[in-house]
C-alpha cells in the first residue's frame, strides 16, 4: 500500500463517516435525559453506526489494497472475516440496545458471547509477563483471562461514554499512538485497524464535540471497547512483532482508574457497584461546574501523558513495563482524591467511610 493509497482510503472512511453521522441525526434515534443523565433535551443518539461503518468500510478498502495481506497482516482470511462478522453482530447487538434499552442480562449476555467466540475461534492471550516469573504461558487460561479483559473493557468504554467528546477524544489520541506503537513492532493489523479508526471517529466528532448535536451511544461504546480490547490480544497474539498486553491498558490508564477508582468508592459505602450512577470523577468533575470541554480536553491531555508512556514502555524491557504501570497509580491517586476531597467538602460526592472492623483498629 502506498502512502497515496493510505491517504484516499482515509478520506473515503472520513467521508462516510460524516454522512453517515448526518444520517443518524436524520433518523433521530433519541436519548431522553433521565436523572443520570449529562445533557437536559433529547438527543440523536447511536452515532455510533456511523463510526462502525465507517471503520468496517475502511478496514475492507485498506484490506483489499494489499498485495498479500495474509502474509503482511499475519491473520488469515478466516479470521479476518469472522472479525469482521463478529464486530457487525456487536454492532447490531448495541443498536438494539439504543433501540428498546434491553435487559442488562442480555447486553452481558451479548458481550459474553462475543468475547466467548472472539477467544475460542479468533485469538486469544497466550502469554503474559508477570514480575519474578518472567513470561508464563497460559494455556487453557488465556481464554478465560480475554473472555474478562473483554468485557470488562467494553463496559469500562461504556461507563465513560458520558460527556461530549470524552470517548471519542480519548479513542482518537489512543488509536494514534497505539498505531505508531504497533507500526514500530510490525503489528501491522493493529496498525491498520487504529488507521480505520482514526479516520472514522473524526466524522461523529466534529457534530458531537463541543456541541453534543448528537451521541455514539451504546453501538459506539460497545464496538469501540470491543474494538481496542481485542487490538491488545491481536498485538499480542496473531502479530509477529508481538506488541506488548499491557500497551492498550497503559494507553486507556485514564479510564480504567477512574472505573476502579469509582467501583472501590462505591464499594467502601457499601453502594451496590452494579447499579446505574453518576459518581465517576469525570461526572463529578462536571458537577463541580467544570464544562464538558474542560473535562474532556483535561481527559484527552491525561491520553497523551499515557500514550507516550505506552511508547515508552513498548520499548522497554518486559521487566519494566509493569512497573511503568504500577508507577502511574500515586500520579492519578492524587488526582482522584483532590477530586473527592473538594466534592464532599462542597457536598457533591458523599464522603467514604472504612468498613467498621479497619475503624476500630485505629
Amino acid at each position: 500500500m502506498t502512502f497515496a493509497d493510505l491517504i484516499l482510503a482515509g478520506g473515503i472512511v472520513l467521508v462516510i463517516s460524516i454522512l453517515m453521522t448526518r444520517l443518524m441525526m436524520l433518523l433521530n434515534i433519541s436519548d431522553v435525559p433521565n436523572a443520570r443523565s449529562s445533557h437536559a433535551i433529547p438527543t440523536p443518539k447511536s452515532g455510533g453506526v456511523a463510526i462502525a461503518v465507517a471503520f468496517l468500510v475502511g478496514l475492507a478498502l485498506f484490506y483489499s489494497f494489499q498485495d498479500n495481506p495474509t502474509e503482511l497482516l499475519d491473520i488469515t482470511p478466516n479470521q479476518f472475516v469472522l472479525y469482521a462478522g463478529l464486530t457487525v453482530f456487536i454492532v447490531l447487538a448495541a443498536l438494539v440496545d439504543d433501540l428498546w434499552e434491553i435487559l442488562p442480562f442480555s447486553k452481558m449476555a451479548a458481550q459474553f458471547l462475543s468475547a466467548l467466540f472472539f477467544a475460542v475461534f479468533i485469538a486469544r492471550i497466550d502469554t503474559v509477563y508477570l514480575l519474578g516469573l518472567g513470561y508464563v504461558d497460559l494455556g487453557v487460561f488465556g481464554c478465560l483471562l480475554t473472555i474478562l479483559w473483554i468485557i470488562f473493557f467494553m463496559n469500562a468504554f461504556n461507563f465513560m461514554d458520558g460527556i461530549n467528546g470524552i470517548a471519542g477524544g480519548g479513542a482518537v489520541i489512543a488509536a494514534i499512538f497505539l498505531g505508531l506503537t504497533a507500526m514500530g513492532a510490525q503489528s501491522y493489523f493493529v496498525a491498520l485497524c487504529c488507521a480505520c479508526v482514526i479516520a472514522a471517529i473524526p466524522g461523529f466528532l466534529i457534530f458531537n464535540f463541543p456541541g453534543g448535536h448528537i451521541f455514539m451511544g451504546d453501538t459506539g461504546s460497545q464496538f469501540l471497547g470491543f474494538l481496542f480490547a481485542s487490538l491488545a490480544v491481536f498485538g499480542n497474539s496473531l502479530d509477529e512483532g508481538q506488541l506488548s498486553i499491557y500497551i492498550v491498558p497503559v494507553l486507556f490508564y485514564p479510564f480504567i482508574f477512574d472505573v476502579l477508582v469509582t467501583l472501590l468508592y462505591r464499594a467502601l459505602r457499601k453502594e451496590n457497584v452494579l447499579h446505574a450512577h453518576r459518581e465517576h470523577l469525570y461526572q463529578i468533575a462536571t458537577k463541580l461546574g467544570a464544562s464538558h470541554v474542560v473535562v474532556t480536553v483535561a481527559y484527552c491531555v491525561l491520553f497523551v501523558v499515557t500514550g507516550i508512556a505506552a511508547v515508552n514502555i513498548q520499548l522497554s524491557e518486559p521487566s519494566k513495563r509493569v512497573l511503568s504501570i504500577i508507577m502511574f497509580l500515586p500520579f492519578f491517586g492524587f488526582l482522584a482524591t483532590l477530586v473527592y476531597r473538594v466534592a464532599v467538602k462542597k457536598g457533591v460526592a458523599p464522603p467514604w467511610r472504612l468498613p467498621e472492623r479497619f475503624r476500630q483498629t485505629q
